[in-house]
């Protein structure tokens, strides 16, 4: 007997799969007990027996496999308990979109991915000065990595995304630029260097160093910054996109670290953090993604936010 094609699976998921397998599935994978997630999602120990056997009979295989402790993934689980997961997200959006419009909102949530850079560099002062213009606005955002951002977006997860311009670009959508940037040398304020008025090369490569990110524009930009300086220097491993473990590393110590100015943006605002006086390194601007027809609309909320970030002084 042949095995099925995916297109007769789904079919076959369609009919017999409900929301309440999924749920089960997901509290045994997390509780690696069938009886502590059957009380976890208010179902019998029996009827819990029974939803599992059917969810397995259905995909064609055991997801579960029992031990001596409990009950733990099998291949075949590993392989779709991820799956599981992320279908009962947008169906966690319909109940929080439903929620909001019943307590009174006026219009579903703007939901909005950006990456670090684009919530310092950008939406702290334009969501603050967006909410004072309007105040019953509804809005979702979500620290996204470049590398999940755009799969989010054409997923319809989210409705816009501050970023980069993406090359290439996604079908469907257009790019916006907002905020010019540039890569820039941060530091504590108490850091020896600022106060000195002009640096050399030497001055720079005796320091101590945060490595960058592993992807993303970090990477180059240190490769060319450590070639015009001539030499690399020691390096602290310590590598992310968060800005707050980079001013937490920089805070108690003499470690340099070249970033996005828009990164660090507010923390240098604050006196935080001081830039110094080297030479800045212009990178692509920060700006808006978003699908086409949402552009088009101008009585779209999100056309109405993204006019607003356009016409914020930056």
């Amino acid at each position: 007997m042949s095995e099925p094609s995916p297109s007769v699976l789904f079919n076959r998921i369609l009919g017999r799969v409900r929301l309440r397998h999924l749920q089960l599935a997901i509290a045994i994978a997390d509780l690696q007990s069938l009886h502590r997630a059957a009380s976890a999602i208010g179902l019998s120990q029996p009827a819990a027996t029974h939803a599992l056997a059917e969810l397995e009979a259905t995909l064609g295989g055991a997801i579960f496999e029992r031990h001596a402790k409990g009950m733990r993934l099998t291949t075949l689980g590993s392989a779709v308990l991820p799956l599981l997961r992320a279908a009962l997200v947008p169906i966690q959006a319909v109940a929080g979109n439903a929620a909001l419009m019943q307590q009174g909102a006026a219009s579903a949530p703007i939901r909005i991915g950006s990456i670090a850079a684009g919530i310092n560099g950008l939406l702290t002062t334009a969501i603050a000065t967006y909410c004072a213009v309007q105040p019953d606005v509804v809005m979702d955002v979500q620290e996204v990595t470049i590398d999940n951002l755009l799969a989010s977006l054409q997923d319809g997860k989210l409705d816009l995304a501050i970023c980069r311009e993406p090359d290439p670009m996604p079908q469907g959508f257009e790019f916006h630029a907002v905020h010019n940037d540039q890569f820039v040398i941060a530091c504590r304020p108490q850091h020896p260097l600022t106060r000195q008025a002009a640096l050399s090369a030497s001055d720079l490569l005796a320091q101590r160093w945060l490595a960058p990110p592993l992807t993303g524009l970090g990477p180059q930009q240190v490769e060319q910054l450590f070639d015009d300086l001539g030499g690399v220097p020691q390096l602290c491993r310590v590598s992310g996109r968060s800005a707050e473990i980079a001013y937490a590393m920089l805070c108690g110590s003499d470690l340099l670290v070249y970033v996005p100015m828009s990164l660090v943006r507010p923390f240098v605002q604050r006196q935080d953090l001081a830039i110094l006086a080297w030479q800045p390194r212009p990178v692509p601007p920060l700006g808006v993604l978003a699908r086409v027809d949402a552009m088009a609309d101008r009585t779209h909320p999100c056309r109405r936010f993204i006019d607003h970030l356009l016409a914020t002084p930056q």
